[in-house]
């Protein structure tokens, strides 16, 4: 069965807030708290086409832009970066997927999506709050799904035309060359000064 491209488009439409803690130091203070901010979320689609040869989008969010802080004091080596920063990939770019990491766990809290679509370097899309209701999640600039993840997955599948579960779907598109990701150009927000609030 020959294999459909898949496109994945991480949109710069704004259609909504999350409250985000700072990842990976979530700025924990005396007593415990620690703060959120508040970041956009943008329209994420699924583009390809169905059976018919029909097109189809189907339409994720997803915040593409984080609060980074790693302590300049006890910096956390796993990151480069040292300091505050608004972290994402902002500028236009078309990638052609060469890894899905099929077993990745998301990082900063739990979460029982599974897989990683790998965009540029360490910047991933994955699995990310069950709703807007679950704030507190973090990233460093990983482009994270809210809602159900599988549901993501089954999209990119189901457009691909093969039959197999999403999880292998999805590397044969990539081992296909058929999984593209397009991130159009979009200006970070100055998340720093959107502080809402201190929680525990």
């Amino acid at each position: 069965m020959p294999v459909q491209q898949v496109d994945i488009v991480v949109t710069n439409s704004v259609v909504g807030s999350y409250e985000a803690r700072s990842y990976p130091d979530q700025q924990t203070d005396a007593v415990g708290q620690y703060p959120l901010y508040s970041v956009p979320i943008y329209k994420i689609q699924v583009v390809g086409k169905d059976s018919s040869h029909k097109p189809v989008v189907v339409d994720f969010v997803a915040p593409r832009f984080m609060p980074y802080y790693n302590n300049p004091k006890q910096p956390d080596p796993h990151y480069k970066a040292v300091g505050w920063l608004n972290s994402g990939l902002s500028s236009h770019r078309r990638v052609v997927v060469s890894t899905f990491k099929q077993d990745y766990a998301v990082q900063n809290r739990y979460s029982p999506g599974r897989g990683a679509i790998v965009v540029h370097e360490s910047f991933y899309i994955h699995a990310g709050p069950a709703s807007l209701r679950d704030f507190g999640f973090g990233s460093a600039g990983c482009i994270e799904v809210i809602g159900d993840y599988n549901s993501f997955k089954q999209a990119i599948a189901r457009l691909s035309g093969l039959p197999s579960d999403p999880d292998q779907a999805i590397q044969q598109l990539v081992h296909a060359g058929k999984l593209i990701v397009t991130i159009q150009h979009a200006r970070p927000p100055d998340i720093k000064k959107n502080f809402t609030r201190m929680i525990r």
